[in-house]
């Protein structure tokens, strides 16, 4: 059962979150002094604290050391965290994760190949040089987790960018189990073609074909999977 305190401190929460929507402010304008909003809605600056630390584990608030908390910018991190506890506590299995990705990656690869920069491009031909140059080691997984996060964010569209940068921690655990399950050069090479396949298709500008050359890879991470 909640506390009062507890009660009050939501009741701050949500007037905070009403006040960002009716002021249509944006990341980087500030709010209010703690002091006025006490004042304003009858409450300690203890109860006030408490709701906007509230705001803040959401990630819709900032707040620097001796300034006025202000609208934070859209970013992964909340999320990150609950899927990272996710994992470490076993509530998500590989094949969820995996699951999970091919809905997303399949479009997110779609939409990039439309959109890409050609600074997209350097940098996903960059990560694909440094994919062929550790295919095997453990540095290969750094570089493949970065490959499908620079994709995303070539997309242009901050969400899918914050989805995948959000999915670092399953991530890493989908692609180090499918890794742990290769054997030999051959099978890495395989892996390896299929992320040169997503580049050429992105960087033609095909985006039908950079989504089925996605479906393929998760289909070589799901066989990896199941051997």
């Amino acid at each position: 059962m909640a506390t009062a305190a507890q009660t009050l401190a939501e009741r701050v929460a949500a007037d905070l979150r009403a006040e960002i929507v009716a002021r249509r402010l944006r990341p980087g304008d500030r709010l209010p002094g703690e002091i006025e909003h006490a004042r304003r809605l009858g409450v300690s600056r203890g109860i006030v604290r408490e709701g906007r630390r509230q705001l803040v584990a959401a990630g819709l608030i900032e707040i620097a050391n001796g300034r006025r908390a202000v609208v934070s910018k859209l970013r992964a991190g909340p999320l990150d965290g609950f899927l990272a506890n996710a994992v470490a506590t076993r509530q998500l299995a590989v094949d969820e994760v995996l699951e999970l990705r091919r809905a997303i990656e399949i479009a997110v690869a779609g939409v990039a190949a439309r959109r890409r920069s050609p600074a997209d491009v350097a940098t996903l031909t960059r990560l694909v040089a440094l994919m062929r140059a550790t295919v095997g080691r453990v540095a290969y997984l750094r570089h493949d987790l970065a490959f499908h996060v620079a994709l995303a964010r070539a997309t242009r569209n901050p969400l899918f960018a914050m989805l995948i940068e959000s999915m670092r921690a399953p991530l890493a655990a989908s692609m180090r189990a499918s890794h742990a399950r290769r054997r030999g050069a051959r099978n890495f090479a395989q892996a390896h073609a299929a992320h040169e396949a997503i580049l050429a298709a992105v960087a033609a500008g095909d985006g039908p074909g950079a989504e089925r050359a996605m479906r393929a890879h998760f289909a070589d991470v799901a066989a990896a999977l199941e051997s």
